[in-house]
């Protein structure tokens, strides 16, 4: 892009903020996007700045200006390091009574300067004396000082751990600076209503310099700026300012949690906070619930950070058990986004006492997570003018049920899922209790229900029958919940045949009511999967169901369940019987796919047109339909299997370019042939045929991954092995070139993912066939130029790739003639494309996220097994290679320090730290 003139700039944005079109509006942005990601954006932003023009404009400036500080500080040369701060600070001046996100934007970008350039160690005292002599400028100074200790942990911004470290220590001399400045706002500006903007800044300030660890806590500790933000939450004061002080003192308590390094501090916090419990309760009755959730967050934070003490040392001046009392009365609160806040401390504290495994311990939080539960059944009931007709629908309060379920799960073990369940249970039975809490309870229920014993027989023999008596007329939320708790009961179920017949026509009521049949088909699924066994009888009217289902309005996900739980059924009938059962299941779903095929017009998503409604009805029972049959015996599903193939066949004809029909279509192809095995070989060569026939056309991927599937199933059969290696072969030569175009690797990534897929099925079959065959070198050479490529799963499959590649070596015997020329091909490889794999590996550990590390590290262990010295000596070239920044400078000797660590790396299990700390210092 040449640098455009400034007006065409201003025409541009104009464009996108002022104009209506649509269209206009997305060339505009794309421009714009253009403009920001050349080296031109920095002289345009800077005289953009300078026009204030309007808000727009200095906004789009700012934004730009600091993203190309972050992103592409290299594109400058060091010599106009300075001159790009001296403008950044007057731009600052000059704009310190602009919109707050524009001087925030400008804050950002001098912040990251100045973290990047070298020479400016001493940026805090430079932005105290240029903005903290006057107060239209001193929300400037707050906001860079705000930003300056955050902008030390952003891994977007890559200073490398070197000179975060360094930065740290430079901070931290400057810290009681800092707050002392912070002390003198206050004083200076006491009114927090009419200077609230001030306060908020001071606490963000405070909230982020203590967050650096390096702050004298002793004085802090009986200084006037720790009790400002308290003051203030005692204090009528408005919202902002009140979150803020939240945030403060949230911070305040987070490093507090490594007490011993902070002397005075942690003890006098707790004193504070204690003090806020009446401010709790004054909120309760004023009904100020953002008050409450304010101080919920700090209460939770308490209980978090002091959390080892409770456990290890109860009853001591920070192991003080009082804050779970408080966390109950937050608990107690009518709103339950205010008892949400606390869910995590109940997952720590669960988590701790696990493993601390100490019952005298334990016994002294039973009665905490006692009234919790309690607690949270009450915040489970719906509204009680529900609609009697209607059941809960997803919104925010059904994620909070969602979420009691999972914390419940985890707690219940402190108290013992069957007494709850008794006390919940006699809540229900005593008359007078409203639906709604039966329904809260139930739930309540039918969560600890799965940790219950299955041979339980005081409790569940006498509640099981009362809940399947339910009467016609209850409220349809209470049947709903009802079915939800049966679903989790199947294993006592399982032991307790002689209710099996009052559970399944409990279920057939649910499933003949529209508003609960989804909760029934998962009941129905869940019984036919655990009690299977005694299901056989049952079949016929499973069938039933299943050909009523739509008319049942059961969703799409209901049935599958039903169709999962009916296959799971037949898989344990005999075998004569087997084949009858699934093709029966199979048939309804093939004569409307049938009719699909044979249509002319297109299809409603989701509707009974939807060709991939009946494909994955089709799946299901594939999937599901698990058999153990001897060698040479037929499979009693083979029949069936070709018996489909005509009607998958044509779908995929017909819908050829519909990528989501054909992923289906391979879909339920890859079940089928996983359930049939070996007796699928008779449609291998017409589903090869179709495969690459419409790829050829289309590049779908799935159809790769079905390649794969019928690699991994036949790969071993010598009569198969030419028509794979064919397969393997027109599949590379379609799928090659559309990867080694510009841009390729990173815009097909699934087709990635799905190649390496189907070759590394191949090498794990086949390592010499695959190894000598021309597709080995040219699949390779892609393989190298995606080791730096930022897709999780296509980079996953390329590192196993090369990994089963370095290792199949080992896979064979020792001194036999296949262990030779397997060896001999891959140190051929590595002779040739070694330091080319090396230096990618390398790059990635600098430049990928460190989530993706795993994957070639793997890769990386598997070259030193296979050769560590002379992979050593490629790490050192791969290492000494990494280009330098005017940023990230990493000596020499923590390069040979790497090389060295890894050389002497004897266990797999430390590699992925040794890698990892390395990384850190290029990020």
């Amino acid at each position: 892009m040449e640098k455009p003139a400034l007006e065409l700039v201003l025409q541009v944005l104009d464009a996108l903020y002022r104009n209506e079109d649509a269209s206009e509006k997305e060339k505009a942005s794309a421009w714009l996007m253009k403009l920001q990601a050349s080296v031109h954006a920095w002289e345009v932003a800077d005289q953009l700045l300078l026009l204030k023009r309007d808000t727009e404009t200095s906004y789009f400036a700012a934004q730009t200006m600091q993203t190309k500080i972050r992103l592409s500080f290299d594109e400058l040369p060091p010599k106009t390091h300075l001159a790009l701060r001296d403008s950044l600070l007057h731009h600052l001046k000059e704009l310190s009574g602009a919109s707050a996100p524009i001087v925030r934007q400008l804050a950002m970008a001098l912040a990251d300067l100045s973290l990047q350039m070298t020479g400016w160690n001493d940026v805090v005292v430079d932005v105290m004396n240029r903005f903290g002599r006057d107060i239209s400028t001193i929300s400037v100074l707050l906001d860079i000082l705000i930003i300056l200790p955050e902008e030390i942990g952003n891994r977007t911004l890559r200073l490398g751990s070197n000179r975060r470290d360094e930065w740290k220590v430079i901070l931290g001399q400057y810290c009681g600076l800092v707050l002392d400045m912070l002390a003198n706002c206050l004083s200076t500006l006491p009114d927090s209503q009419t200077h609230s903007d001030i306060h908020v800044r001071v606490f963000a300030c405070l909230g982020s310099w203590v967050q650096l660890g390096n702050f004298p806590a002793d004085k802090l500790a009986q200084s006037d700026l720790l009790k400002a933000p308290f003051q203030t939450m005692h204090m009528l004061a408005s919202t902002k300012l009140h979150e803020a002080a939240t945030d403060c003192i949230c911070s305040l308590l987070y490093v507090c949690e490594d007490a011993s390094k902070y002397g005075a501090l942690p003890l006098t916090m707790k004193n504070y906070v204690d003090q806020l419990k009446p401010v709790f309760l004054a909120a309760v009755e004023a009904e100020d619930s953002d008050m409450a959730y304010c101080l919920c967050r700090i209460f939770t934070e308490m209980a978090e950070s002091f959390l080892y003490y409770t456990v290890h040392q109860p009853n001591t001046e920070l192991g003080d058990l009082q804050i779970y009392c408080t966390l109950l009365m937050c608990i107690g609160h009518s709103d339950y986004e205010v008892a949400d806040i606390t869910f995590n401390v109940w997952y720590r504290l669960s988590e701790e006492l696990f493993k601390l495994n100490d019952e005298s311990v334990v016994a002294l939080f039973c009665p905490y997570v006692h009234q919790l539960i309690l607690g949270l059944s009450k915040h489970c009931q719906l509204e009680e003018d529900t609609p009697p007709t209607t059941v809960p629908e997803k919104d925010d309060f059904s994620e909070f049920r969602n979420n009691v379920v999972e914390l419940l799960r985890d707690v219940i073990y402190l108290v013992g899922s069957l007494s709850v369940f008794s006390e919940l249970y006699a809540i229900i039975v005593k008359p007078g209790t409203s639906w709604s809490m039966k329904e809260a309870c139930l739930f309540v229920m039918h969560a600890v229900a799965p940790s219950i014993r299955s041979d339980e027989s005081q409790v569940l023999p006498i509640a099981v029958p009362v809940l399947l008596s339910i009467p016609p007329d209850e409220h349809y939320a209470i049947r709903a919940t009802t079915l939800r708790l049966i679903a989790e009961l199947v294993d006592w179920i399982d032991l307790h045949p002689d209710l099996l017949d009052q559970v399944l026509m409990f279920l057939l009521q649910g499933l003949k009511i529209p508003a609960v049949a989804t909760y029934a088909a998962k009941a129905v699924q869940n019984v036919c999967q655990k009690c299977r066994n005694r299901m056989a009888p049952h079949f016929h009217l499973l069938l039933q169901i299943i050909q009523a289902a739509d008319n049942l309005r059961l969703s799409n996900d209901a049935i599958v369940g039903l169709l999962k739980g009916a296959a799971e059924v037949v898989s344990i009938m005999s075998p004569e019987e087997i084949t009858p059962g699934i093709r029966s299941l199979c048939q309804l779903q093939a004569v409307p796919l049938h009719e699909i095929a044979r249509r002319t017009q297109g299809y409603q998503s989701g509707s009974p047109s939807d060709p991939t409604l009946w494909l994955d009805r089709l799946t299901a029972v594939f999937r599901s339909c698990v058999l153990e049959v001897k060698d040479g015996s037929v499979h009693p599903c083979e029949l069936v299997v070709q018996e489909l193939w005509p009607v998958i066949s044509d779908i995929c004809i017909r819908f050829k370019h519909d990528q989501k029909v054909i992923e289906r279509a391979c879909r339920c192809l890859r079940f089928m042939i996983r359930c049939v095995k070996k007796s699928a070989f008779i449609l291998l060569e017409p589903i090869i045929t179709l495969a690459v026939s419409i790829y050829r056309d289309h590049h779908h991927s799935c159809f790769l991954y079905l390649g794969s599937i019928i690699v991994d199933e036949f790969g071993s059969e010598p009569t198969c092995l030419q028509g794979l290696l064919q397969m393997l072969y027109m599949f590379t030569e379609l799928t090659l070139p559309l990867l080694s175009g510009e841009g390729g690797l990173v815009n097909h990534p699934d087709t990635v993912d799905d190649l390496f897929r189907l070759c590394y099925r191949f090498l794990q079959k086949n390592p010499l066939t695959f190894l000598s065959s021309p597709v080995a070198n040219m699949v390779l050479q892609c393989a190298l130029a995606a080791c730096t490529l930022h897709h999780r799963d296509a980079f996953a499959s390329v590192m196993k790739f090369i990994k089963d590649l370095v290792h199949c070596p080992s896979d064979a015997e020792q001194g036999t003639e296949e262990h030779q020329l397997r060896l001999h091909a891959v140190q051929s490889i590595l002779a040739q494309n070694g330091q080319l794999l090396m230096n990618g590996l390398v790059t990635g550990f600098v430049h990928l996220p460190s989530y993706m590390q795993a994957e070639s590290t793997e890769v990386l262990w598997e070259l030193l097994l296979f050769g560590r010295e002379p992979m050593c000596q490629m790490l050192t070239v791969a290492v000494d290679a990494i280009p330098s920044s005017n940023t990230i400078n990493v000596s020499p000797d923590q390069k040979a320090e790497f090389v060295r660590e890894v050389r002497e790396c004897v266990e797999q299990t430390s590699l992925p730290s040794i890698v990892k700390n390395f990384s850190k210092l290029y990020r």
